[in-house]
C-alpha cells in the first residue's frame, strides 16, 4: 500500500460510511493507509483472499494465558508485521502489551511514517472471544 492510495471509508463497525448523495464516502491518502493497518490488527493471517500473509492473528491469543512469553511473542508478531510495510520507519514501531483485569490485554501500537516526525497511535483489547480497537 503507497500513501497515495484510496479505498471505501469505514466506520467503527467496518461497514461503508455512505454519504448523504447514497454513495459511499472514500478514505485517501494517509487516512486509507491508517485503515489499513487497523484493518490488518483485526484480522487473521489467511482470512484475506488475495494476501495470505495479511493479518495480525491476535486471535490466538485470546484462550491462552498470557505471561511474559506471550507477551514478546505478541510485541514481535505486532512489530514484524508493521516492518513489513515500507512506508513506515522500522525504528519509531513501539509496541506496549500489559495485562488488565478479567484477562483483558491491552496492546498499545506507536510508529512513524518514513521521514515523518508525527508519530501515529493505536490501542487494541484482547479479550477471551475477540480483538477490538479501543480509543
Amino acid at each position: 500500500m503507497i500513501l497515495t492510495a484510496t479505498d471505501l471509508m469505514l466506520d467503527d463497525a467496518g461497514q461503508p460510511v455512505p454519504l448523504a448523495s447514497g454513495e459511499e464516502a472514500l478514505a485517501g491518502g494517509l487516512d486509507c493507509f491508517l485503515q489499513d493497518i487497523r484493518l490488518e490488527a483485526l484480522t487473521m493471517e489467511g482470512e484475506c483472499f488475495f494476501d495470505s500473509d495479511y493479518g495480525w492473528s491476535l486471535l490466538d491469543f485470546c484462550h491462552r494465558e498470557i505471561g511474559e512469553l506471550e507477551e514478546l511473542q505478541i510485541k514481535n508478531r505486532v512489530t514484524e508485521k508493521l516492518k513489513k510495510r515500507e512506508e513506515i520507519n522500522p525504528h519509531s514501531i513501539e509496541v506496549g502489551v500489559s495485562r488488565m483485569e478479567d484477562d483483558i490485554v491491552n496492546i498499545h501500537v506507536g510508529f512513524k511514517i518514513a521521514n515523518e516526525d508525527v508519530s501515529y497511535q493505536m490501542n487494541l483489547e484482547l479479550d477471551g472471544a475477540e480483538v477490538k480497537l479501543v480509543d
